[in-house]
């Protein structure tokens, strides 16, 4: 089976505990890992990862073709549903 990441937030200490003992009961590895706010993020690095992930997508069509496209295939009309 592959490795899965599962993503809890306690809102407590008592909760991590928890969790973790639940974990270890189960015999599942439980690694807490402290997580890094975005807003510690520089803004200028903020706007790089961005970048990095936004600007993959590559297609032939611009912005404003894959926003045509989307409008035009959008359904907006009634449909007959006989209760």
């Amino acid at each position: 089976m592959p490795t899965i990441a599962l993503l809890l937030e306690p809102t407590n200490e008592t909760d991590l505990q928890l969790l973790l003992s639940l974990a270890q009961r189960l015999g599942v590895k439980a690694t807490p890992t402290p997580i890094t706010s975005t807003t510690s993020i520089p803004p200028a690095e903020r706007a790089r990862l961005f970048e990095e992930f936004a600007g993959s997508w590559q297609s032939e069509e611009d912005g404003t073709e894959l926003a045509r496209q989307l409008q035009e295939d959008r359904h907006f009309r009634d449909r007959e549903v006989n209760l």
